[in-house]
């Protein structure tokens, strides 16, 4: 059995891990499996509603900012750029 691919992941499948690993991880086996698989599913459930490669991405609005960072009062909406390349740079700072 290969420690990759369990539920479409990177994760190890529970089978492979050691019973020390399962004391520093505070949770038993069974514990852990409902966790993952709860959290895989909703992942499931929030991918299958996304856009697919080739789509149009959903129209939405979204306030300017500044060059500094801050709301300039003016507001993007997706569809205004309709036949033009458009770039959507998506992050996360947490």
């Amino acid at each position: 059995m290969t420690n990759l691919g369990w539920l479409g992941t990177s994760y190890a499948h529970p089978d492979t891990l050691s019973p020390d690993r399962w004391e520093r991880m505070g949770r038993s086996r069974e514990e852990y499996l409902a966790y993952y698989e709860s959290m895989v599913s909703e992942r499931a459930a929030r991918d299958h509603a996304a856009p697919q490669v080739g789509q149009s991405a959903p129209d939405f609005e979204i306030d300017r900012l500044t060059p500094a960072g801050k709301r300039s009062g003016e507001k993007f909406r997706l569809s205004s750029t309709r036949g033009k390349p458009v770039a959507l740079v998506f992050g996360s700072y947490t």
